[in-house]
């Protein structure tokens, strides 16, 4: 993924790269205060069976001591 500043504004970012599911070159403007996208895809391609197999593999984080429920030892 490659993202640059655009000529024509001072306030737009371009990003460029393969798209996850076709593998066909995207191209993005977004805002520059924005982060970079995750994933670049296109509108037309379904990108739910990669964003479920990436959920498969996904473990969450551990939750803090202050928000784990703790039972009595009977």
């Amino acid at each position: 993924m490659e993202r640059k500043r655009v000529s024509w504004s001072n306030f737009t970012d371009e990003i460029k790269g393969p798209c996850v599911v076709c593998g066909v070159e995207v191209h993005f403007v977004i805002p520059n205060d924005r982060p970079s996208p995750a994933l670049l895809f296109h509108p037309t391609c379904d990108v739910m069976p990669i964003l479920r197999e990436k959920l498969k593999a996904a473990t969450p984080p551990p939750l803090p001591p202050g928000d784990t429920i703790r039972f009595k030892n009977a």
